[in-house]
């Protein structure tokens, strides 16, 4: 079996594998050579693809580079040099979180990428190039001034309004043409991973066993470290730093201005206000709803505009604030806890590529992240959609996502 998966693949595409995965784990030709028990210009041939890995190398090789035999012989795009100095951020009273924990969150965000590339590949549709915005500069002016800056250039560049944003994911893969994903990580501390190459664009991944809220504003936060660097890789981690370094800052305050816009959040603050002649611990949890933010977001933002009291939350918490209680009083429903989110593009590559048989439904449901019959209802979803005709009755299309529809006559010319 691994012989005949392995021939999908030229010597010196496996080679080219094989060496970045060595690379990857920061191990030497000698190191390995010597783990295989063969000399290092056999090695060093293995990875030129002038000399074949025998079946038996390879399930060595893959124990030794921390990867699964399928990994490395697949027929999938490889992205070379994936960002592999990712290291746990200096915090002063530590973060709690080990680099092997590190290496293996950047492990699962960088097959998520590789994934995406793939199912492009396959399916002959490369992600259209967006035109990125220019670097913003911290320069010399506070980093909650830049970021508030930042925030209100960027809402107005995507068209985005005032108000709420309803999905941010959808967002930043539409507008921004960035990959996010959405996917549980083994370590709860980590919120969120950035990276950006010229082959991938910009990539996020974002930790789908932390809250909704959580997730948002974790997205927000990896967002703005693109913007202010793109070219320096990221990874949040929740931990409490003893001087926060001004691009966190920056990161921060950037996401509260992009999810809570000051001058939305000003009007609606002042209509509650207005109404009433008051604002409650009801109010604030109504618009924290509203928002898709933290009940403490939303306070520490309405701290910020000078809404509320500097010291409201603080205070709040000390008296054993309990937002899920006052939720269930208010009658909100709970966040939905989506532990899997998948740009919607990529999921439609995934199910094109599963209609028009190039892949098999077991890999379908491994590039979805979710069971046979979850990966079913997604392709009778997007494949099978049910619509209403004109008197009001129930057909189910059956779409092939091949089939052209044809262009304008402007659009052929131009």
């Amino acid at each position: 079996m691994t012989q005949s998966v392995q021939n999908r693949l030229s010597p010196a595409e496996q080679g080219r594998r094989l060496s970045e995965a060595r690379r990857s784990r920061n191990l030497s030709q000698d190191d390995v050579a010597q783990r295989l028990s063969v000399s290092r210009p056999t090695l060093v041939a293995i990875e030129k693809g002038t000399r074949p890995v025998r079946p038996d190398e390879l399930i060595l090789l893959a124990k030794l580079y921390g990867r699964t035999v399928h990994e490395l012989v697949r027929s999938r795009e490889f992205v070379a040099d994936f960002t592999p100095m990712f290291r746990i951020p200096h915090a002063g009273t530590g973060a709690g979180v080990s680099q092997d924990v590190v290496d293996e969150s950047v492990k699962a965000f960088k097959m998520a990428c590789e994934d995406y590339l793939s199912l492009e590949s396959i399916v002959g549709s490369p992600m259209p190039r967006y035109t990125y915005p220019d670097r913003y500069e911290l320069g010399g002016v506070s980093a909650h001034a830049a970021a508030e800056d930042a925030a209100m250039n960027e809402r107005s560049r995507l068209n985005l309004g005032l108000g709420p944003l309803n999905n941010l994911l959808e967002t930043l893969e539409n507008e921004v043409g960035l990959r996010v994903f959405v996917l549980p990580l083994n370590e709860f501390k980590i919120a969120g991973i950035f990276a950006y190459t010229d082959q991938l664009g910009g990539c996020i991944l974002v930790n789908g066993a932390h809250p909704l809220t959580r997730q948002n504003w974790s997205m927000a936060h990896e967002y703005a470290h693109f913007l202010q660097d793109r070219f320096k890789e990221d990874i949040t981690i929740l931990i409490e730093y003893d001087r926060k370094p001004k691009v966190e800052q920056f990161a921060d305050a950037f996401a509260a201005g992009f999810l809570m816009p000051g001058a939305g959040l000003r009007q609606r603050f002042r209509r509650i206000v207005q109404s009433r002649g008051d604002f409650t611990v009801a109010d604030l949890c109504l618009l924290a709803d509203q928002y898709a933010v933290s009940v403490e977001a939303m306070a520490r933002r309405l701290e910020s505009l000078g809404c509320m009291q500097g010291g409201t939350w603080d205070n709040l918490r000390s008296k054993g604030f309990d937002g899920s209680r006052i939720r269930k009083q208010l009658g909100l429903q709970p966040h939905p806890s989506h532990r899997v989110r998948l740009p919607e593009r990529y999921v439609r590559l995934a199910v094109q590529a599963f209609e028009e048989e190039n892949i098999t439904e077991s890999e379908l449901m491994r590039l979805l992240h979710c069971s046979r019959v979850e990966a079913r209802e997604t392709v009778d979803r997007l494949v099978r959609p049910m619509d209403v005709g004109a008197s009001g009755e129930q057909f189910q299309l059956d779409l092939d996502y091949g089939d052209t529809l044809g262009l304008a006559h402007a659009e052929r010319m131009g």
